[in-house]
């Protein structure tokens, strides 16, 4: 009985002949977070750390597939299954299935450079599938990606919720030290309010600079209160533009940057702005994946010109 167990255990760490290349990999990361926000404390808070298990298989017939599952401790301070997915690729393409990057998502964000605060808020949503044309035009890259109309398995807004679906599609050219894309995304905000945005980009990047511009519109939009340091308030159902400017030096293992955010309230004759947001940070890589960083950013977008300062240091290390 013991020599038929023995066997047993060890069959179970031979690994069989069809068995995927399996990594593991992750990231943490903390900041230090202070502001002169009225009624707002400092805090320490991690930046969506996680754990990655990563498989990946080349087929007989030429097809590959990959297999991510994220463990991700998200800044509520739950576990959710943020980015799982399954991707087939081929001759046909690539098709993503899961949580995964919907077409507007899957490009652009080129001016979000800085390692906290800042952000792009045109840049796309996950969404439930997504296809990848396969390479037709040198340097073209042609996404789509659709969630349909159910609670999908992607557990984030906005396609979590039945009666919520969306589509998007997106082109993005690059060539040398140049890359420009053009994105559509629309999307159920709720079951009678269909949200729809478009957003372009550009990036130059050369040696050790990168510069980016990037700008958007959307309609029938919602955006939550968090959105804007500034403005306390959530807007619903609203018409808005974004603009976003960016840049980065970078000399060894030290980069320094800064990014500009704006968003427009134009849902009345008179111009608001929501969002006026800029940031300047550093970033010291310490090798091995370890990189410390620091960070400043004020927004005047408040009502009645309020001013928001926020400053931050934080650590990551990504394995």
């Amino acid at each position: 009985m013991k020599k038929i167990i023995a066997a047993a255990v060890a069959t179970a760490f031979v690994a069989p002949a069809f068995a995927a290349d399996v990594t593991l990999s992750g990231a943490l990361t903390y900041n230090y977070i202070s502001t002169d926000k009225a009624n707002t404390g400092d805090k320490v808070s991690n930046d969506d750390n996680k754990i990655v298990v990563t498989a990946t298989e080349e087929l007989a017939n030429g097809i590959s597939v990959k297999g991510n599952f994220n463990l991700v401790d998200d800044t509520t301070g739950g576990l959710d299954n943020q980015g799982t997915s399954l991707t087939l690729s081929g001759a046909f393409g690539t098709l993503g299935l899961g949580d995964v990057s919907g077409a507007l998502d899957a490009t652009g964000d080129y001016t979000d450079v800085s390692p906290i605060f800042g952000g792009y808020r045109m840049d796309g949503d996950d969404m439930a599938i997504a296809y990848t044309l396969p390479a037709m035009i040198p340097n073209v890259k042609i996404v789509a990606s659709v969630s349909p109309d159910g609670a999908n398995f992607a557990g984030d807004d906005p396609f979590n919720t039945e009666g919520e679906g969306g589509n998007a599609v997106s082109v993005t050219y690059s060539a040398g030290s140049f890359s420009v894309y053009y994105g559509e995304e629309t999307y159920d905000e709720a079951a009678s309010q269909e949200a729809n945005t478009d957003s372009m980009g550009v990036k130059y990047s050369s040696g050790p600079i990168m510069v980016a511009y990037e700008t958007g519109t959307g309609t029938n939009l919602d955006l939550a209160a968090g959105t804007f340091p500034a403005h306390n308030a959530a807007l619903t159902n609203i018409k808005a533009d974004f603009t976003g400017l960016a840049g980065v030096y970078t000399m060894g293992d030290t980069k320094i940057g800064f990014e500009m955010q704006k968003i427009e309230d134009k849902s009345s004759s008179t111009t608001v702005d929501r969002l006026d947001e800029s940031t300047f940070f550093v970033t010291q890589s310490l090798g091995g994946g370890v990189s410390v960083y620091a960070a400043t950013t004020s927004d005047d977008g408040g009502t009645g010109d309020t001013n928001v300062t926020r400053n931050a240091v934080g650590v990551s290390f990504a394995f």
